[in-house]
């Protein structure tokens, strides 16, 4: 699957809040897509799901520009004001809601099995905003792609918690691994201490995306062994 963004902008009330930007992702792909931080990334996140018509440039997943499909496939995570969870809800809560939005079982015990799964059952009563930056971004990873439609994942400015870029760009390359193709919105500050080629907004001529090729269960348990 190939999602295909090209010369997309995006004009603010007072100012662009997106210059011409084109960028493109395909299964097993990540690219991280810098700009200055600011309401520049939600934009750009918003219109390449077809949440949000862009004013200018086109945006088409495998050839095709219906708007209702980008929604169902390409899923934005954690962009402030628009899919950041309530911050002061616990943890628990917030699960519930996800799996209920993924069309999954979403009771207490369906949530701490999920909780356990993905070894943060330890995090389960504490609010949200107190998680470790790494773990609120895997677990809203991971929430986003339990819907079963979703093939494209944009992850929206996960370095404005601070912490180590390398944590959430971490979870991008596993995502990739699993076959989903990935952006990820981020200041040119953490592309840098990455030391990773990156796309910049508003620009049309962008690097090639990182491939990550497949990791097979066996070989994944040996290095968590090594």
């Amino acid at each position: 699957m190939q999602l295909r963004a090209y010369a997309i902008s995006v004009r603010g009330p007072h100012a662009p809040l997106l210059d011409a930007t084109s960028v493109e992702v395909r299964d097993h792909e990540l690219v991280l897509l810098t700009g200055y931080p600011g309401p520049g990334h939600v934009a750009a996140s918003l219109a390449l799901s077809g949440r949000l018509v862009p004013d200018g440039g086109e945006v088409k997943l495998d050839g095709q520009g219906d708007a209702a499909v980008l929604r169902r496939r390409v899923a934005v995570v954690d962009a402030p004001g628009i899919t950041e969870p309530d911050d002061a809800l616990p943890v628990k809560a917030v699960v519930g809601e996800e799996l209920a939005i993924a069309g999954r079982k979403a009771g207490g015990k369906a949530v701490q099995a999920w909780l356990e799964e993905h070894d943060a059952a330890e995090h389960a009563d504490k609010r949200f905003e107190h998680l470790p930056v790494d773990v609120r971004t895997r677990l809203l990873a991971e929430l986003t792609v339990a819907r079963p439609e979703v093939a494209v994942v944009i992850l929206t400015m996960p370095d404005r918690f601070g912490g180590d870029p390398h944590s959430w760009y971490g979870v991008g390359r596993e995502l990739a691994s699993r076959g989903y193709a990935v952006i990820v919105t981020c200041a040119d500050a953490s592309a840098r201490l990455l030391g990773v080629p990156a796309a910049r907004m508003g620009a049309i001529d962008q690097p090639e995306p990182l491939k990550v090729e497949a990791v097979d269960e066996e070989t994944k348990e040996e290095e968590e062994l090594a």
